[in-house]
């Protein structure tokens, strides 16, 4: 009976070190989950979308706002939506039912941090799904008025089964089971399909009148909920014979000849090695806190010393992780900045803002002069260059289309009939959104090398459509075209990565063209989009663009 309670009292701990790493993992994904709800409630974007009181300024605001919440739900897996609702209780998420979410934000209380509301099932999309949900009440960061502070509520929608990482918290002998319940004592996990989550366990099933069951219980603190697991006596109790047999064995040989013996090593040497052992188990959890520990043994030199050298490799251990953990995070933050950068960069060729202000006057003498001709070119020109310096870095392809078309028509002035120009842009492309000043400077390179040295009239061609989530953009010409020598070198100078310096030398030797134009898309959009050129000697040649769908909103 003793070693049933040994083997019992044994199981206890074990259950309990499970219960451990349970909360361990659930502490370790609420506080990425509480990082997150912070970093939202006070982002600016989501500040100045929901002070905003003028509805063009939020209409403004809304695509950047969509645009975060997407990319900050895509940073934890567990991450299923998120969900901003202002004080009139309007609903601003990525995929969950509106209507569900107005009623769950009444329940988060005033003056918490966070708030682990627990288990709903909520519509993801139209489809109920069982989920978590978290949140905290937004305040302004600038109006610290006591009526006009709050701004909203912040919800996240977590996946109840990927709050331990990979939706598998344990693994537990055979017929064990696991009950998780939020601070309303519903269930939000178990692998006990007899229940169904969302409901109350059961006091049944936590009786243990037969005492057929090892049953242990314990708080859940970041959720204020509780983890039960209830594991088989039988399950326990396997082999227990055997042990028991095993263990007489061995006691009688140690009572026989190793009583003495076996209290002096156990001193000396068994008791240094299980603290050195425990340690090591503690340090192959992976936890950083861990290698801070140290152990400290008596006994023979030997062992004192073998703890010395473990602990100085703990401490090494630790320095190289530290430096690790910073060299990344250094060599994160420069690759990001250099990103931004070389962004910046290429989108920045053209800013003429002197050049446009003395378009703007040559304009105005042009209409006071009576002369249409050149009051349409400057007009042309001068939209064409305040469409470069202004806006947004995205546009819909028919306000690209607008710029390309003042941009032919200057230089139709200049060749007249020798220039002739063809448009097959499908009306479902419009809408889509392409990189601003992504057709000029291939527009500028068809008529420049193309058309310009011919003696005939010269066709340009400007086409587009969509081939399922990709949208296709072709400007074609009938001009001199490109020999295959040169059209290879031209093919392997835009598949090079080049460093800014090089971008620079090339740009100012060259201007802004294909280079351009395909890095800006390879940044913007991967590697798996860019600009193709095919052509022919006296043929024509064709570039080709390839860029996701991607429309406002």
């Amino acid at each position: 009976m003793s070693a049933i309670n040994v083997v019992k009292r044994n199981n206890t701990e074990y259950v309990k070190g499970i219960i451990s790493q349970l909360n361990q993992s659930i502490s370790s994904s609420s506080n990425d989950y509480k990082r997150s709800i912070e970093t939202v409630a006070y982002n600016k974007t989501v500040q100045k979308f929901l002070s905003a009181a003028d509805p063009t300024q939020k209409f403004e605001l809304f695509t950047q706002l969509q645009a975060y919440l997407s990319d900050m739900a895509g940073m934890k897996e567990g991450i299923l939506d998120i969900a901003l609702v202002d004080k009139d209780g309007a609903v601003y998420n990525l995929l969950a039912n509106a209507n569900q979410l107005t009623v769950i934000s009444r329940e988060i209380p005033r003056d918490n941090l966070y708030y682990f509301l627990g288990f709903k099932m909520i519509d993801l999309p139209y489809n109920p799904t069982p989920v978590l949900v978290a949140g905290a009440r937004i305040y302004s960061t600038t109006d610290f008025e006591t009526k006009k502070n709050e701004l909203g509520t912040l919800l996240l929608i977590i996946n109840n089964r990927l709050l331990f990482g990979d939706g598998n918290p344990v693994h537990l002998p055979e017929g064990a089971l696991v009950y998780m319940t939020d601070r309303n004592g519903r269930l939000f996990f178990t692998n006990d399909d007899s229940i169904k989550l969302g409901e109350p366990i059961p006091e049944a099933t936590l009786l243990d009148e037969k005492h057929k069951y090892l049953i242990q219980r314990e708080a859940i603190p970041d959720l204020h909920g509780g983890i039960i697991i209830k594991m088989p006596n039988s399950v326990l109790l396997q082999g227990l014979n055997k042990i028991r047999l095993q263990q007489l064995i061995m006691v009688a040989i140690a009572l026989v000849l190793m009583i003495m013996p076996l209290l002096f090593v156990s001193n000396n040497i068994l008791q240094p090695l299980k603290k050195l052992m425990r340690l090591m188990g503690e340090i192959t959890l992976g936890e950083k806190k861990n290698l801070s520990k140290r152990v400290e043994v008596d006994g023979y030199a030997e062992m004192i010393i073998m703890a010395s050298r473990f602990n100085e490799m703990l401490m090494e251990i630790e320095d190289l992780t530290d430096r690790l953990l910073e060299s990344k995070r250094v060599l994160y933050e420069t690759e990001l900045i250099k990103r931004r950068a070389e962004l910046s960069f290429l989108q920045s060729q053209i800013n003429p803002h002197f050049l446009y202000n003395t378009l703007e006057s040559i304009k105005g003498l042009a209409a006071d002069e009576g002369s249409s001709q050149i009051f349409k070119l400057t007009t042309a020109l001068s939209l064409f260059f305040r469409y470069s310096i202004k806006g947004p870095d995205m546009v819909s392809l028919d306000k690209e289309l607008i710029i390309v078309k003042n941009y032919i028509f200057i230089h139709q002035i200049r060749f007249g009939k020798r220039l002739q120009v063809e448009y097959d842009i499908r009306s479902d492309c419009l809408a889509c959104l392409v990189p601003k000043m992504i057709l000029q400077p291939i527009v500028e390179n068809a008529i420049k090398h193309g058309i310009e040295p011919l003696e005939r009239t010269g066709v340009l061609r400007i086409k587009g459509y969509r081939d399922g989530e990709n949208l296709l953009l072709f400007i074609e010409d009938n001009g001199a075209g490109i020999s295959p020598v040169k059209l290879a070198e031209i093919n392997a100078s835009i598949e090079r990565r080049q460093s800014a310096a090089d971008i620079l030398d090339a740009y100012s030797e060259y201007g802004i063209g294909l280079a351009n134009v395909h890095d800006r898309i390879r940044i913007s959009f991967g590697e798996a989009y860019g600009i193709g050129i095919t052509s022919e000697l006296e043929g024509g040649t064709t570039v080709s663009i390839t860029i996701p769908v991607r429309r406002e909103g």
